[in-house]
C-alpha cells in the first residue's frame, strides 16, 4: 500500500486548521439562513422551504390547523408553533 505524508510546520498546520474552521463556520451560517433558522417569524414561502413541503400542501395543513400569527393584514409563522404542532401531530404505531 502507498502512503503520502505531507509533514507541515506548526504555523502551516495551525493556519489550515483556522482556514478549515472558518470555512465549515461560513457554510453552517449560509445554510441556517437558507433554511431559514436565523428567524423565529417566517412568511408562508419561507415556511414551505422550512418544513419542505408545497404551497398547497401548506394550506391543507393550514385547514387542519397549523398555528399561524395574523395581524393587519400579514400573516407570520412562528417556528416553535409549528414545531409544536408537527411534533404533536407524530403518531405512534
Amino acid at each position: 500500500m502507498n502512503e503520502l505524508k505531507i509533514v507541515l510546520a506548526d504555523n502551516q498546520l495551525n493556519n489550515l486548521r483556522s482556514a478549515v474552521y472558518d470555512s465549515l463556520i461560513k457554510e453552517i451560517q449560509r445554510a441556517r439562513q437558507d433554511a431559514g433558522l436565523e428567524r423565529r417569524y417566517l412568511n408562508k414561502k419561507d415556511i414551505c422551504d422550512y418544513l419542505h413541503v408545497a404551497n398547497n400542501t401548506l394550506d391543507k395543513w393550514i385547514e387542519m390547523g397549523l398555528p399561524r400569527i395574523s395581524i393587519g393584514g400579514s400573516v407570520r409563522y412562528d417556528k416553535f408553533a409549528i414545531d409544536d404542532w408537527m411534533q404533536s401531530s407524530v403518531e405512534t404505531a
